[in-house]
């Protein structure tokens, strides 16, 4: 084995570095996609946990509503005003406290699918991958070197 050359060495460092750079342009690219649709999932999650809980509340209501009678004048006297003959209904305002808003939820992603979001992997592969390949390639061509060295 001969030592390599200037050409034979930085050839496939700079061939290395350049898949390297166009591979985490298309990681990068998917890990925005994922990270909009990680997104967008918990949106729609939030989204149907509220209306699973609102059609829970409407179904009991409509329930107490068909079974009591005593629940369906409830609701005609609290929600549409209704009276029964001779009495006087008095409003009071109440205070309504406002609620929290809260805090944003962590999306739940694995370490792979963290990695495709780091914003930094476009400019970290391909580095990376031109210090390794071309550590690996300088220590061959020292192991060629001190092999053709003991040979003479």
């Amino acid at each position: 084995m001969e030592i390599f050359s200037a050409r034979s060495f930085w050839l496939p460092v700079m061939a290395v570095t350049l898949v390297a750079a166009l591979f985490g342009a298309i990681l990068a690219r998917r890990g925005r996609e994922l990270r909009r649709m990680l997104a967008e999932q918990a949106a729609l999650e939030r989204e149907l946990a509220v209306l699973v809980a609102e059609n829970e509340t409407l179904r009991a209501e409509r329930d107490a509503l068909l079974s009591s009678p005593e629940a369906a004048e409830r609701l005609a006297r609290e929600d549409y005003g209704f009276t029964a003959p001779g009495e006087q209904v008095t409003e009071f305002e109440a205070d309504v406290a406002r609620a929290a808003k809260p805090a944003p939820e962590e999306l739940r992603v694995s370490r792979w699918q963290k990695t495709l979001m780091w914003p930094g992997l476009p400019r970290a592969l391909p580095a990376s991958a031109f210090v390794i390949t071309a550590v690996v390639f300088a220590l061959l061509n020292i192991a060629s070197g001190v092999r053709e060295h003991r040979a003479r």
